[in-house]
């Protein structure tokens, strides 16, 4: 403001305009990893790698700070941990980084949406992993404790139990419905015939209700403990064979007279006493022996609760010639008890046991049951292993779990597996699980108590409780409460109730006016309603979260027809909240479905699922014609099995077929996979058996993988899964594939391809990666590839497929095995590069070097963000792992004879003058200490940063001086092998990449690994050829671009002009002094701005530098002169 009175008015122009240093080297790093890694402090997953933050640039200061934010870098070790040399699971961006990191401090790192342990080579199909908490009841490690008894006499081995094996069924259409009380002891499910064989215990574990089931001689599956499986062994066998009786005279059986006549046979004993319908009694003749049976309901004159024992009396003399004694026998029977309490059944015991009897050993020792449980835990990505003891019932499990606190100590989510779960007096071989709902107090919930609700009058009900030092329940208590039928009958119950003094059980109401009833300790509360005043006040037993009393269920063994009603408030449930059964049993590890975009790298070599055109659709190489939809058949196919390909399908291995797999004689039609160079797999051939002047090995045609138009040629492309659209959800067999001419909705339209070429079907196929496609398949449409008129209806087909991932190579011929892995991974890092907007942000995230480090094929990628940039970045380009150091293949390789469409290991396409490659890959160590391959930028990031910190960017990072190599310990290459040759590059090979533009690293003698090369991939000679130059001119147009921003808006006259120039020719006289120029002239005049520039409002600068050159080349002549001629000179 003016001033008005006096005073001083101080005003401050800043007009210290200057250009700011540089920040110094910072690369932008892309790279792929592993997801979800564990941080270097191993405290949590490293957000880097989150799907989530895939493609966000992070700016890393330290070694430390790349560690936490993506993970330790991984390289893959085999089985004897040797590493994997260009591994495509390796993470050479991130141990590239991390090696430059050492030495720097500052690094943008952003990662592909790829995930590298997705890629792992599995022969199964991938599955997700498992919700937190989920249990499962691992059949595979579980004992089941089934151990049968064999009353044989000692001197005969018996009097022991042996330890039965059983099948375990965790798979319902391994079961028929067909089961009966009477016929096997259940009614429903029972293992079908086909499953196990005589003798044979199985154990069905697909519901909550497990079962062991024995099958007996007549092979029929029975339920161990019931009373058929009882009769199925016999109670009492004669010793006597064949006998012949001296009179005739009577036996008696449980006090029933059977006659035996002087003309009788065995069979004929056995039909008398089944004629006589002795109550639970039968007999047969087996092998000439007498053999009576009972099926536990006998009622001899014996205690009937030891299961039907039978008295035998009567003449002796029949007796003993049948070889049976006097007295009563008892028949088999099922113990469930600890190892501690063995059955007394032997010869002299109270109450003998015959052959068959069954203890089912609830504790661990000797073989006894050991059920393993496990839940997993989404924190440490593992299943857990939880104590499954067995126990009786409820309260049983209660005292052996928590004896002190009577439940009080149990969390929610323990487990026990009650055995003989329907309580019977004579035992079945059923187990439940059963899990804790909650936590201490055990509590039920009525619903709301209005008028009505409990009828008026006196109305009863037994009470007790389970407790803690015990395992049975206290002395039921009637409480007795006279109802009035109003709303305060809720506070009469629970009075009544707490009046009863029963331990540890005491009745509230709620605001709601609901009764609750609860156990202090989690115990159990049984409940016997006489009077119906339960369940008038709401309590019903638990059904679904909308129907029932949760935590009341039935006391085992009565059901909703028991009456009165007895009812169990309990902690223990066998279902989760939603009602269904709260575990899985399976042999192997529960998985979840899998998830939608899941990578999946099937690593099978040998399953080749091949397709022929038949001249109208593809059919498989054996399909008949007659069994599907298409009624041409394949042309190889021939009613003739001796004419017919392979049954097997294409023939895979590394030698050369002399006959088919069974051993017959090759056929035309015939194919063989060869896998004897299994990284240019697939090398097909076909066999031509007219070829008889041939030897048979050398009747073999190679197949062109690259034709896909002609009738000799194949096609690599997704056609099916299975043998059907509904069935797709399981791979079917490549025998029943090679018979069916199923393909699905997307496979190659046969119109337009020739009779008798080959289709390779991806999607079964082997040694590819693909994905999971979920609801790919549109249900409500029609399969035109497959079915007359419209096609198929796919209604009934599975949604989901496997859809090829890795594409086919440029050729058309399929991409297999490792390139199969690193195709998926080129892709995504090319899809980051192209679409990542972030990146391109030239004014937040500065960087001035690219590259990504083991990735050749990223070099196009990386130029044409470089240019979206303005230029201001310099790439890094690496050579091929695997190529070998012969000037030949170098030159090829640079050249790019092959015609490569993109660089990578066929051919170097691109050339630009930012952008600078070398050759060959180093060898060096990972975090983990083993020996590792990285690619030649992993060496020259780090080369340029020591570089730079010693000089400038327009210095050569190159020579003894500045190109020394600190981070590897030699060059090589990759073997077709596997293995790492290091070499040392001559002259003649250095020669060879220089004169392509490829820069040398290697070894001289006295300075170790030095980068022996400075070219740009400026093919056209200029002075942007070289590596210094480039990158002086991408440092002056950062510099320039940040000297000239203070003058946008400023007048465009003479002093802005003067000013500006000024300011540019100070620039480059510091870079003359600093060896940078070796001239340079600055306009910025009415010579270039003129006037209709200056309408324009344009202001031009002008500037021609004159770059300093590198020494590449000294030449030394030297001269030989007499004595005394040099001093003449």
């Amino acid at each position: 403001m003016a001033l008005v009175s006096p005073g001083v008015q101080v005003s401050v122009v800043d007009e210290s305009f200057y250009t700011p240093a540089e920040p110094g080297t910072t690369p932008m790093i892309f790279v792929a990893s592993a997801a979800n890694k564990t941080n270097a402090a191993g405290t949590g997953t490293a957000p880097g790698t989150l799907a989530a933050n895939a493609g966000t640039p992070y700016l890393l200061t330290s070694q430390r700070d790349l560690a936490d934010t993506f993970g330790d870098p991984i390289f893959k070790t085999d089985t004897n941990n040797n590493p994997i040399h260009g591994g495509e699971l390796n993470e050479y961006g991130l141990q590239a980084a991390y090696s430059y990191l050492g030495v720097a401090n500052r690094a943008w790192v952003v990662r592909a949406d790829v995930d590298l342990a997705e890629l792992e080579p599995s022969a199964t199909a991938p599955a997700a992993n498992p919700t937190e908490g989920t249990y499962w009841l691992d059949t595979a490690n579980t004992l089941w404790g089934v151990q049968q008894w064999n009353s044989a006499s000692v001197i005969n081995s018996g009097q022991v139990f042996k330890n039965s094996k059983p099948v375990v069924i965790t798979d319902a259409s391994d079961l028929t419905n067909t089961g009966s009380l009477s016929t096997n002891g259940y009614s429903g499910e029972i293992p079908v015939s086909s499953i196990g064989k005589i003798g044979q215990y199985a154990v069905v574990a697909t519901t909550t209700l497990i079962r062991i089931f024995y099958r007996n001689r007549a092979g029929t599956w029975v339920l161990v403990g019931s009373d058929a499986w009882t009769k199925s062994w016999p109670t009492i066998t004669g010793t006597a064979s064949n006998p012949s009786f001296a009179g005739t005279t009577a036996i008696t059986i449980n006090g029933t007279s059977v006659t035996v006549n002087s003309s009788d046979t065995v069979t004929d004993v056995a039909a008398t006493i089944n004629g006589l319908s002795i109550s639970g009694i039968t007999a047969a003749a087996v092998d000439l022996k007498l053999e009576i049976y009972s099926d536990g309901t006998s009622s001899g004159a014996d205690d009937s609760s030891l299961g039907g024992p039978i008295l035998i009396g009567g003449s002796a003399d029949r007796l003993g010639e049948l070889g049976i004694a006097v007295g009563t026998y008892y028949p088999p029977a099922l113990q469930i008890g600890k190892h501690t309490s063995i059955p007394e059944w032997k010869t002299g015991d109270t109450y003998t046991r015959p052959t068959g009897s069954v203890w089912l050993k609830t504790t661990t020792p000797n073989l006894g049951a050991s059920l393993i449980v496990k839940k997993w835990n989404n924190g440490t990505q593992l299943w857990e292993t939880i104590s499954a003891p067995l126990a009786s019932d409820n309260q049983t499990a209660l005292y052996e779990l928590d004896v002190t606190g009577g439940g009080a100590n149990l969390l929610t989510g323990a487990i026990y597996a009650e055995t003989n779960v329907a309580g019977d007096t004579q035992p079945l071989a059923t187990i439940k699980l059963q899990k804790r709902r909650g936590i201490a107090p055990t509590s039920i919930t009525g619903s709301k108590i209005i008028a009505g609700s409990i009828g008026s009058g006196s109305k009863g009900f037994t009470l007790s409780s389970s407790d803690n030092g015990s395992a049975a329940f206290s002395t039921p208590v009637t409480v007795t409460v006279t109802y009035t039928s109003a709303a305060a009958d809720a506070s009469l119950m629970a009075g009544a109730i707490n009046d009863a003094n029963v331990e540890n059980v005491t009745a509230t109401v709620n605001a709601a006016n609901k009764v609750i009833i609860s156990h202090a300790l989690g115990g159990e509360i049984r409940f016997v309603d006489t009077g119906g005043a339960l369940t008038g006040a709401g309590f019903t037993p638990y059904v679904s979260p909308t129907v029932g009393t949760p935590n009341l269920l039935y006391v085992p063994g009565t059901t909703s027809s028991t009456n009165p009603k007895q009812l169990q408030a309990s902690l223990w449930s066998p279902v989760n909240d939603l009602g269904n059964g709260f575990y899985t049993a399976k042999e192997t590890a529960v998985k979840a479905t899998t998830a939608n975009n899941t990578l999946w790298y099937n690593s099978i070599v040998d399953e080749v699922d091949l397709l022929v055109h038949n001249g109208s659709q593809w059919v498989g190489l054996l399909y008949d014609g007659t069994t599907g939809e298409s009624a041409v058949a394949s042309p190889f196919y021939d009613a003739d099995s001796s004419a017919t390909p392979d049954p097997e399908g294409p023939l895979v291995s590394a030698t050369t077929p002399l006959t088919q797999s069974d051993g017959t004689a090759l056929v035309t039609g015939d194919i063989w996979v060869s896998t004897a160079n299994v990284e240019n797999y697939a090398t097909i051939y076909k066999f031509n058996a007219d070829r008889t002047d041939l030897p048979i090995a050398n009747r073999w045609f190679l197949v062109d993988s690259g034709d896909q138009t002609s009738e000799e040629g194949i096609l690599f492309a997704d056609a099916r899964y299975s043998d059907s659209g509904a069935s797709s959800a399981t791979a079917a067999s490549i025998a029943d594939l090679l018979v069916s001419d199923f393909i699905d909705f997307d496979a190659p339209d046969p119109a337009l391809y020739p009779k008798g070429m080959l289709l390779w079907n991806l999607r079964r196929s082997g040694f590819n990666v693909k994905k999971y496609v979920k609801n790919y398949v549109n249900t409500a449409g029609n399969n035109t590839r497959f079915g007359t008129g419209l096609g198929q209806s796919m209604s009934g087909y599975f949604a989901d497929r496997w859809v090829s991932e890795s594409a086919n190579q440029s050729d058309g011929s399929g991409t297999f095995g490792r390139k199969a892995q690193r195709a998926v991974v080129v892709q995504a890092l090319q899809a980051m590069v192209n679409k990542n907007q972030e990146i391109r942000d030239d004014e937040s995230r500065l960087f001035n070097l690219m590259s990504c480090p083991g990735y050749p094929e990223l070099i196009g990628e990386m130029k044409s963000l470089n240019y979206d940039r303005g230029l201001t970045a310099f790439v890094l380009g690496d050579g091929p792992f695997r190529l070998t150091s012969d000037a030949t293949s170098i030159n090829n390789w640079a050249t790019n004879v092959n015609k490569a469409v993109e660089d990578n290991a066929n051919g170097l396409v691109t050339t630009d003058p930012y952008l600078a490659v070398y050759y060959p890959s180093g060898f060096t160590s990972d975090n983990f200490g083993n020996n590792v391959v990285v690619p030649s930028s992993h060496m020259m990031m780090r080369t340029m940063a020591l570089s730079d910190q010693v000089s400038y960017p327009w210095f050569a990072p190159a020579g003894t001086r500045r190109g020394g190599i600190t981070n590897a310990s030699s060059t090589g290459f990759i073997t077709s092998e596997g293995e790492f040759k290091s070499i040392s590059l001559n002259e003649g090979q250095r020669d060879t990449l220089y004169a392509n533009a490829v820069n040398p690293i290697t070894f001289i003698t006295g300075a170790g690994l030095v980068a022996f090369g400075q070219k740009t991939r400026q093919l056209t000679a200029s002075s942007l050829d070289r590596i210094n130059v480039a990158r002086l001119v991408i440092y002056l147009r950062s510099q320039l671009n940040t000297l000239a921003k203070p003058y946008l808006f400023e007048p465009n006259d003479k002093i802005t002009r003067d000013e500006i120039k000024g300011a540019a020719e100070s620039l480059m006289l510091e870079l003359v002094g600093q060896r940078a120029l070796y001239d340079f002239l600055v306009v910025c005049d009415e010579s270039n701005n003129t006037p209709a520039r200056i309408d324009r409002n344009e202001l031009h600068l002008d500037i021609a530098i004159e770059p300093v050159k590198a020494v590449e080349f000294i030449y030394i002549p030297l001269r030989l002169k007499n004595t005394g001629e040099i001093a003449g000179l």
